[in-house]
């Protein structure tokens, strides 16, 4: 079974404050994390429709294109990466709206790094929660396929298996049962080319299950049509 730990996290850090890129990129690179920058929002955008992000922490007031539109972007693109939203110019209704476009949180300048630590660390675990969630999914629709086909096999060999428990001795080798019924029967070579041979003695009589499991062993083709017909013969110049 593979692994359900997800594999490591993808950030992009959008601002148009240089220092808050730089504080910010050391931030999460010192927690393992793999960080881009971008200085604006259509910078920010163009990363984004090329590489997969799992969080997005971008300003909300840059030029060019502000933090809504990369949000926009961001959940058109994968409406499983989460964004933090942070802003110096703070306003109920953009909170709203940035909450109502699918931000995770909204944090305001100046903020302090703690409280934006355990933002990014509560988003984190939401990620880390659906890329499991997802990873798991995953693993149960293969185990799920494996299995239906593992019965469907399964069920196809007892089908063969049943069918062959059809002939009246199960367990006899077919060549076997072949070979007892041509020597019984006084008949020499392949289907191609039967020869009669003299009885060296006496047939018994032949009874109803003797037709009945010559009649079995031909609809199998242990006996061709050619060797069916002359041991029936055989068995009606018996009686």
């Amino acid at each position: 079974m593979a692994s359900l730990i997800p594999e490591n996290i993808r950030v992009i850090v959008v601002d148009d404050d240089v220092s808050i890129l730089r504080i910010l990129k050391q931030l999460l690179k010192d927690k393992g994390y793999e960080v881009y920058t971008a200085s604006n929002g259509s910078e920010a955008i163009e990363l984004i429709d090329n590489t997969d992000f799992d969080l997005v922490i971008t300003d909300l007031m840059m030029p060019e294109s502000d933090g809504l539109e990369v949000l926009r972007k961001t959940k058109e693109k994968n409406p499983r990466t989460q964004v933090i939203m942070i802003t110096g110019f703070a306003t109920l209704d953009s909170a709203i709206e940035s909450l109502k476009l699918g931000a995770f949180d909204y944090i305001r300048k100046p903020f302090k790094i703690a409280e934006l630590d355990v933002t990014i660390r509560n988003a984190i675990d939401k990620i880390h929660l659906l890329k499991s969630n997802e990873m798991l999914l995953n693993h149960l629709r293969e185990t799920h396929k494996r299995l239906k086909e593992s019965v469907t096999e399964s069920v196809s060999l007892m089908e063969k298996d049943i069918e062959a428990l059809d002939i009246i001795e199960p367990d006899a080798d077919l060549e076997v049962m072949r070979a007892e019924i041509l020597n019984r029967y006084g008949l020499v070579g392949d289907s191609a080319a039967l020869q009669l041979k003299q009885f060296e003695e006496e047939e018994e009589a032949a009874t109803l299950n003797e037709i009945e499991r010559l009649s079995q062993l031909y609809e199998k083709g242990v006996l061709t049509k050619e060797e069916f017909e002359i041991c029936k013969r055989k068995l009606f110049e018996a009686l």
